[in-house]
């Protein structure tokens, strides 16, 4: 019975996240109040409560359902590639966070969300927290590995490891950006591999980059073990 009860209790948290979603994806977070929330997922104003101090605590839930770690992605690809390449482990970390963005429809949504539906209010971003926290780990998983790449004689002359970090990060966070906003304009399930490579190539001294990709096994696993 207790078993039941706690599956019970996850069905229905997974419910109002759902719930939350669709109606922040439709009128803004400001806009979705949580009786609305209840409404969708069939649930009372009392069951949301149970799960989530408030809609900031729902938002933050959400994001998380979706978001990996970018130090979990590394650890994760790194057993599927041969010596743990720094250069090729960054060239396949970018094309999976951006492939996401095609392949994962909740990933995108939630993404929209937090960058697009969220207004700012006297209390500031309702996502600031968690999205500071994401941009953090992300930029420190990034100079970690351009840092090795350094290290190895990898970098064009005149930049270091932060001047690589910056440029990845705007990169990626541009694309996303244009990806989300303008979706008629920016095809989110294009090959990212020719951006991203030509990027790289500006970036690192590529020569030695082997122009493989994954083999099919690697890139079920990789997708099985980050999506879930």
């Amino acid at each position: 019975m207790a078993r039941r009860t706690k599956d019970e209790s996850a069905q229905t948290r997974e419910r109002i996240l759902d719930a939350a979603e669709i109606e922040m994806q439709a009128r803004g977070v400001s806009q979705t109040s949580l009786d609305r929330i209840a409404k969708r997922a069939q649930v009372t104003r009392g069951a949301i409560y149970w799960h989530f101090a408030d809609k900031r605590a729902l938002l933050e839930a959400m994001v998380s359902r979706t978001h990996l770690p970018l130090r979990d992605l590394r650890q994760c690809l790194s057993q599927h590639i041969p010596g743990s390449e720094p250069l090729r482990l960054l060239r396949e970390m970018m094309r999976h966070g951006l492939e996401r963005l095609g392949n994962d429809a909740q990933h995108r949504t939630v993404c929209h969300i937090v960058m697009h539906r969220c207004e700012v209010t006297e209390h500031g971003h309702p996502a600031d927290a968690v999205m500071r926290a994401m941009f953090e780990d992300a930029r420190a998983v990034l100079l970690s590995l351009c840092n090795e790449i350094a290290e190895l004689g990898q970098l064009r002359d005149g930049l270091d490891a932060r001047d690589a970090t910056h440029m990845i990060m705007a990169f990626m966070c541009g694309n996303y950006e244009c990806v989300l906003r303008h979706p008629e304009t920016y095809d989110a399930t294009r090959d990212w591999t020719p951006m991203i490579d030509a990027l790289l190539r500006g970036v690192f001294d590529t020569r030695e980059l082997p122009d493989v990709d994954l083999t099919p096994a690697a890139q079920e696993a990789v997708c099985r073990e980050t999506c879930g």
